[in-house]
């Protein structure tokens, strides 16, 4: 069985060292980038969830106001507001 020709010899060891070296490098880089993206993507979720929670309060206080204007007025509010004709 043939050996691969960068684990054979010592003239390669020298090649073989760059190699690992930069196959290590690359998978640093790559970890350093996934763990990069990893934090990022939990900043944006943590964004959207706040904003979501901003958008229901803001329905929730529409919803309320809107209640309160539809609610028919009390008497004593009535009786300020009627014209002083009416009320003569």
């Amino acid at each position: 069985m043939k050996q691969p020709a960068l684990l054979t010899g010592s003239r390669h060891q020298g090649e073989s060292s760059d190699v690992s070296e930069f196959i290590w490098e690359t998978f640093d880089g790559l970890f350093k980038t996934v763990h990069r993206q990893g934090r990022r993507v939990e900043e944006l979720e943590s964004r959207v969830a706040d904003l979501e929670r901003h958008l229901q309060a803001r329905v929730q206080a529409q919803v309320q106001e809107r209640a309160a204007q539809q609610q028919p007025k009390s008497v004593e509010q009535v009786v300020t507001e009627m014209p002083a004709e009416r009320a003569a």
